[in-house]
């Protein structure tokens, strides 16, 4: 049985297509005998950058609050590197947050 990993990203709404886009090409989000199963929703989000930051968004010492979007899908263990790096290539933060985290299949 493959080790199965959620892989969950927030970026900003333009950058979304591209992501998707990004995954999809590489056959990423498969669940069973289902591919591109990717999930997004929009969430509020909060962030400081701090000195030496070249922030997307937002100026050096201020609080920025903002709307983004929430990316997340199931990925094996040996698609990781792979999605990891589409993720990062297509986004346009300075420090992308990806998330991986371990699932137990039921």
């Amino acid at each position: 049985m493959d080790k199965l990993f959620k892989i969950e990203t927030f970026l900003p709404k333009e950058a979304l297509e591209n992501i998707k886009n990004a995954l999809y090409e590489l056959g990423l989000g498969k669940v069973g005998n289902y591919d591109c199963c990717l999930s997004w929703y929009e969430i509020n989000s909060s962030w400081k950058p701090v000195s030496g930051a070249n922030p997307y968004l937002g100026k050096v010492g201020e609080i920025e609050f903002a709307p983004e979007f929430k990316l997340e899908f199931q990925c094996r263990e040996e698609d990781l590197k792979n999605a990891v790096e589409a993720i990062k290539k297509n986004h346009p933060y300075e420090e992308v947050c990806i998330n991986v985290i371990s699932l137990i299949k039921v």
